[in-house]
């Protein structure tokens, strides 16, 4: 868990304001929301109640209950939630105490009035009456919902003084949680498969990841690809229990991701992959955005030319691993299927997108000031040379509000699985020309897992042209 996000949440409880305070807190399932909210309710004597899918009787008897044990008398009859609020608010007129409702989004599936009733409750009438100083905290998983809480005409925009909005943890985060000694190249291999989700890396896989190399193929048929392994069927629970994508684009949605993780990335080619207009989908795409399924990549020297991706490795691997490969995954020697077929299929349409990003967020978020001055705009983009397009996985951009004149500070090439030679260096120097006068003084970076000597031996001699290979992706800049 990163401490930004436990020190923002520590930042919202600890406001000297004397009147009770909104806050929501969502983003991915597993990713450890519950267990941050729960350490601080502990801690500070607060209240945490998770909600469970079921109509509102049933959650109002629940939310009595666990109150009633909480301040350790009997249970509480609520009629309704406005009385079930004024209580929660009420454990605050001691003491500046969280009250957390977790998994929010079943409360106002059940009753959408409740979000009515808050804001009510922490509207300017009922705050000249009340003694308060709740730290009120609504948490949930299904981003597209919690954010919707306080946007446009919502009755709770305005009232919320935190809006945390957890990530999965980054590359280098997750190399943490390996065994000493796994290894950088297993640490990336492991991130292409299960991401930065920390549920991943811990529950779903039975606390075991591999222990280096060697183990890594040991790992990955047992407790990713064997039909018992939970994370078999995790994309396909994360789309089923997200109201924003329920109902009759359930399949499309699907289409969509299985698109993108297999090679089609403008809205163009994923419409005519799925057999769609691209007015027809570009409505389904932006709900997958909001939802968190789907990130859109702008080009950082062209304007209207995004590319899409998934929105985390694990993502990537479900779509062009598992669900491709489903039948084939229900044979019987599953490690002849991985190292015959889907090794192969994990290298190019997993490893290789993956460590692009991977090289993408290095870039806009470790590397230092002397590596890249400027780094207004990162992303991919492209670029013709002699005619051909080619893609380039990583440019900066420096500022301007014309993309097409923002000064090419740096262009990159990252390859997984392959060794770095002179080769891609002078692909990334014809990409530099291409690009003309704006390009001039850009820097040229090379990421790879394995760098030839050659290629290492002729940049030291220069000082545009910078290696990246795995060490100092995960620890330098």
């Amino acid at each position: 868990m990163r401490d930004q996000d436990r020190a923002a949440l520590e930042t919202f409880l600890d406001s000297p304001t004397d009147r009770p305070l909104l806050g929501l807190v969502y983003g991915r399932r597993r990713i450890g929301k519950s267990t941050m909210l729960v350490e601080q309710a502990e801690r500070r004597g607060g209240f945490y109640f998770e909600a469970i899918r079921a109509e509102t009787p049933v959650q109002l008897e629940r939310l009595g209950t666990a109150l009633g044990e909480h301040l350790g008398v009997g249970r509480f009859a609520f009629d309704d939630w406005e009385e079930a609020v004024g209580a929660l608010l009420r454990l605050g007129e001691q003491l500046a105490v969280p009250v957390i409702l977790d998994e929010f989004g079943h409360i106002i599936a059940a009753d959408p009035s409740v979000e009515s009733i808050l804001t009510a409750a922490l509207g300017p009438g009922a705050l000249r009456k009340s003694t308060s100083r709740a730290r009120l905290i609504l948490c949930g998983s299904a981003i597209a919902m919690m954010r919707a809480l306080t946007e446009g005409e919502a009755p709770l925009r305005g009232r919320a003084g935190l809006e945390l909005i957890m990530q999965p943890d980054d590359f280098r985060i997750a190399a943490t949680r390996l065994p000493v000694g796994a290894g950088f190249e297993t640490a990336m291999r492991v991130f292409a498969v299960i991401g930065g989700v920390v549920g991943y890396a811990t529950d779903m896989v039975n606390f075991d990841l591999p222990s280096g190399k060697a183990d890594f193929d040991r790992w990955i048929v047992d407790r990713v690809l064997s039909p018992a392994a939970t994370l078999q069927r995790e994309a396909t629970t994360l789309l089923a229990e997200d109201p924003s994508l329920s109902g009759k684009n359930n399949l499309l949605h699907h289409a969509i991701l299985g698109a993108i993780a297999n090679g089609s990335v403008t809205a163009g080619t994923i419409a005519s992959k799925v057999g769609r207009q691209v007015s027809n989908i570009d409505l389904v795409l932006r709900r997958l955005i909001e939802a968190g399924f789907i990130v859109r990549h702008e080009d950082p020297i062209r304007k209207k030319r995004p590319l899409y991706a998934l929105a985390d490795s694990f993502l990537q691997f479900h779509y062009a691993v598992i669900e491709p490969y489903g039948a084939t995954l229900r044979e019987r020697d599953l490690r002849a299927v991985w190292s015959d077929r889907l090794e192969a299929v994990f290298s190019s349409r997993v490893r290789g997108p993956v460590f692009e990003e991977m090289a993408r967020r290095w870039v806009a978020n470790f590397a230092s000031d002397t590596t890249i001055p400027i780094r207004d705009h990162v992303g991919p983009s492209l670029v013709s040379v002699d005619g051909v397009g080619h893609e380039l996985d990583v440019l900066v951009a420096g500022t301007g509000d014309v993309p097409a004149d923002r000064e090419i500070v740096a262009l990159g090439e990252a390859k997984s699985g392959e060794v770095m030679t002179t080769r891609h260096l002078l692909r990334l120097e014809r990409a530099r020309t291409a690009l003309g006068a704006n390009a001039s003084h850009a820097k040229l970076l090379l990421f790879g897992e394995r760098v030839d000597e050659r290629l290492v031996q002729l940049t030291a001699e220069r000082d545009d042209v910078e290696i990246v290979d795995l060490d100092r992706l995960y620890t330098g800049d």
